[in-house]
């Protein structure tokens, strides 16, 4: 189940310093041990006294639309640091919008084909190869011989069993976006964005395979757990290229609103 997000407050008593973890703040505290804060799951900050910010945490606050709000030790508010994203159209409204409209509908699609566009050129990098096509559907039959080849199971079985891990992570994602519970239907036939989503984070699991991180398969754990562990283990990565195609999305779709 997808945790809702929630306001991390912090206290200069118990907290002394803030750093950026992958995807999650990384919260040091007085003679005990660290606590870590995923980004996504943050709706705001509040922190009372001189409590210590490293600059790349603060910046990814900002990057995720999460206000911080810093008070005095006598709860005195001293400031804001609030992002664009902050008041920002949510996504999920221009996405409604562009369904109900055809130039809407052309800017979606077009967003799809550019992100998958934009894998085909790094697929390229990864495997020091000229792939025949631009888009995933035309390129992948020249790709799986490339995954097959570090996997320890048959492609079918790995693609498989990621799907359920990138479907939950997905909701996760979209949730931290402001999303509401619908966010896994479609909008409409062409507009889907959790479905896309999952295709191109699946898209980015071969991506690392063929990069050269290949699966481990524990035997005596099975191969779904060694996916998992697999996903896992990447999860920062999957959420920031998530990020950066939501991101593109928004910019796209405002531009439309803008116009």
């Amino acid at each position: 189940m997808n945790a809702a997000r929630k306001p991390l407050y912090l206290d200069v008593a118990q907290a002394n310093e803030v750093e950026l973890e992958a995807v999650a703040l990384r919260v040091k505290a007085h003679e005990r041990a660290d606590s870590f804060y995923p980004l996504r799951r943050i709706s705001r900050v509040v922190v009372t006294g001189k409590v210590e910010w490293q600059t790349a945490a603060l910046l990814a606050c900002l990057e995720y639309g999460i206000p911080v709000a810093f008070r005095g030790r006598d709860g005195v508010l001293v400031g804001h640091c609030l992002s664009d994203r902050s008041s920002q159209t949510s996504l999920e409204t221009l996405l409604h919008a562009a369904a109900d409209s055809p130039e809407g509908d052309r800017l979606y699609h077009n967003w799809r084909v550019h992100e998958e566009m934009r894998w085909v050129k790094r697929m390229e990098r990864a495997c020091q190869l000229t792939l025949q096509g631009s888009v995933a559907h035309s390129v992948l039959p020249q790709v799986e011989p490339l995954v097959q080849a570090r996997l320890p199971c048959r492609f079918g079985q790995f693609a498989g069993q990621l799907q359920a891990p990138i479907a939950s992570h997905v909701v996760e994602v979209l949730a931290a976006y402001g999303f509401s519970d619908n966010i896994q239907l479609p909008l409409t036939r062409r507009v889907h964005l959790s479905r896309e989503m999952e295709k191109l984070l699946l898209l980015e699991a071969y991506w690392l395979v063929v990069r050269g991180e290949v699966p481990h398969l524990f035997a005596d754990r099975g191969l779904r757990y060694s996916v998992v562990h697999f996903y896992e283990s990447h999860q920062g990565h999957f959420e920031e290229r998530a990020r950066i195609a939501l991101n593109r999305l928004w910019r796209t779709l405002k531009h439309e609103e803008a116009d």
